[in-house]
């Protein structure tokens, strides 16, 4: 195919982008709360996995929609080569020195975002980093996903992270707090977002073969003045994903337009659910949850 046939080709697509109009920038409170509870799943299952060797974060951040830039942005840079990221993997823990292991992000580049930050475990094992029964680690996370064309997402820990505790049967899973923190492509705060466990989540099984059977988890939308109250029922993992892949969550929305009115979380597989407020309903993309 001739250069210029090339060259028509690619203005045509990039017109024909640019015609479906500016991207709609609409964060539902169904896609805030089931990416928040994506962020939860996948951190009880790499803390659950803290203490094997190959202890990592996997899969990698999903790139919030938010920083991706226009369509027609995006469309041009598929028409140009991408920059290897492959210095920035793989995304392992580091060897345990005195009960802690770091990953740490110094400028890494994936896609159209780069992360500074990072995401530490602390044992109670302080000799091997262990989670024996009775074991537990703690997870902060203090790290931000930047977009290449503004915006930003930080992630923090200012109620303590996250604390895991291996028992008989599983674990314990308890969020002191984790706060995520959206600013958009003109800086403006578009969500601000923390989680915790007013109950332990209840995990019975192993890596792997995970079941949350209990506790409960409030999701506080600062910005909106609201907070919702889910109880888990039998959100059970599969091999293949590092989040659960079926089984619910329900509660209750406190304050806001829907105060007094039901949630609910439904799983429908690897990093997808339905969530339902007063009975409406979207299908979502949660975040950090994906194939392994």
């Amino acid at each position: 195919m001739s250069s210029w046939k090339i060259g028509v080709m690619s203005a045509a697509a990039l017109a024909a982008v640019g015609s479906a109009g500016c991207r709609k920038e609409a964060l539902t409170d169904q896609a805030q709360i089931g990416a928040t509870v994506g962020e939860v799943m996948a951190s009880a299952n790499e803390s659950a996995s803290a203490g094997t060797s190959t202890a990592a974060l996997t899969p990698m951040f999903r790139t919030p929609d938010e920083l991706r830039g226009p369509l027609w942005r995006r469309a041009a840079r598929t028409l140009l080569p991408t920059a290897s990221a492959a210095a920035c993997y793989p995304f392992t823990f580091s060897a345990c020195a005195s009960g802690v292991r770091t990953e740490t992000f110094s400028s890494c580049t994936f896609g159209p975002t780069t992360v500074d930050g990072n995401v530490t475990l602390a044992f109670s094992d302080s000799a091997g980093c262990a989670l024996a029964v009775g074991d537990s680690v703690n997870r902060t996370a203090d790290f931000t996903i930047s977009g290449d064309y503004g915006g930003s997402l930080t992630v923090t820990s200012p109620g303590g992270g996250q604390t895991l505790t291996r028992t008989a049967t599983g674990f314990d899973f308890a969020v002191g707090g984790i706060e995520r923190v959206l600013m958009g492509l003109r800086n403006n705060e578009l969500f601000d977002i923390s989680t915790e466990t007013t109950t332990p989540l209840s995990i019975t099984g192993s890596p792997g073969n995970l079941v949350i059977v209990g506790g409960t988890l409030v999701i506080t939308h600062h910005l909106a003045g609201y907070a919702v109250s889910l109880t888990p029922n039998n959100l059970t993992w599969a091999s293949t994903c590092n989040c659960a892949v079926s089984g619910s969550l329900s509660g209750t929305v406190s304050g806001g337009k829907d105060d007094g009115k039901s949630a609910t979380v439904t799983l429908t597989g690897c990093g997808t659910a339905d969530v339902t407020i007063d009975g409406d309903t979207e299908s979502v993309t949660m975040d950090r949850c994906g194939a392994i």
